[in-house]
Parts: structure tokens; sequence; C-alpha cells
């Protein structure tokens, strides 16, 4: 048995990450479709409200949809990001990352199987997810070193 935990420790961050990307995601989805026009409270399929949007009577939303949707997916990877840094103990970015890596696997997947994005979306999702990513686990490593790191060794030699 491990000592720490560490590694139950690292999956759970994954897994809280990961969650907490998929509600905002779903949140910003819900909030933009209703936003701009979707007439259904329930959604039967994601792709028939990227057909809608795309391809159907919403497609004079076309761009502030997918554009704000882009932004969500931006943001809500970033916070995904920061809780994962912030659970795990060691290698705050490589997690980040990983994180980033499994979502941009997910977008790939979902705009391989739904023919109905734009394209300029299909480019930009993918480096958007990732990046926004690791930049939220950028961001917890740098307050780490730059001010924790200070108290915690303040600290550690006034115990001592």
């Amino acid at each position: 048995m491990l000592k720490d935990k560490t590694v139950l420790r690292n999956t759970i961050a994954v897994v809280v990450g990961l969650a907490v990307i998929f509600a905002i995601i779903q949140f910003g989805l819900i909030y933009n479709a209703d936003r701009l026009g979707w007439d259904n409270k329930v959604f039967p399929e994601w792709r028939h409200i990227i057909k809608y949007f795309s391809h159907q009577e919403g497609k004079k939303f076309e761009v502030q949809f997918f554009g704000s949707m882009l932004a969500i997916s931006g943001i809500a990877a970033l916070v995904g990001g920061v809780i994962t840094a912030l659970i795990v103990r060691r290698a705050k970015q490589a997690y980040t990352m990983f994180v980033g890596f499994i979502v941009l696997i997910v977008a790939l997947g979902d705009v391989l199987i739904t023919p109905y994005h734009p394209t300029w979306y299909e480019i930009a999702i993918c480096p958007v997810l990732f990046f926004s990513s690791w930049i939220g686990g950028l961001i917890v490593d740098l307050i780490y070193k730059r001010f924790l790191k200070k108290y915690t060794e303040h600290f550690m030699a006034t115990i001592k």
C-alpha cells in the first residue's frame, strides 16, 4: 500500500477535473441553445443541436453559438485544469496536460463522429481545450512556486 496514496489522489484529481469540464460545457450548451432560440427544453442528442445551428433555422446564429461554445469550452478546460492542479500534490502541469489530452481526444471524436460542425470550429476547438487546461495548471504551479513556497518554507523553519 502506498504511504501517501498519491495514485488514488491523482486519479481522483483527473476524474474531478474532467467532471468539472463536462459540467461547465453542458451548462454552457444548455444556456447557449436556450439563449439563441432552441425550442426544445430536452436535448435529445448533441448532434441535433449542432445540426440545428449549422444547417437549419438556427443557421443565422451559427457564429454566435459555436463562438460561445468555443469560449465556454476554453473556460471549462481552464477551470478543470486549475481544479486538477489544486488536488494533485506533484507534477501539476503534467496532470493538467493529461486532462487536456483526454478532453482533446473526446473533442476530436465528437468532430469526427458528428459531421455538422463548421470547419473553423473543428480546427479551433482542439488547441483551445488542450492549451486552456495546461494554462490552468501553469497558473496554479506559478502561484504555488511564487507565493506558497515562501510561506511553507517559513512555516517549516518556525516549527523546527
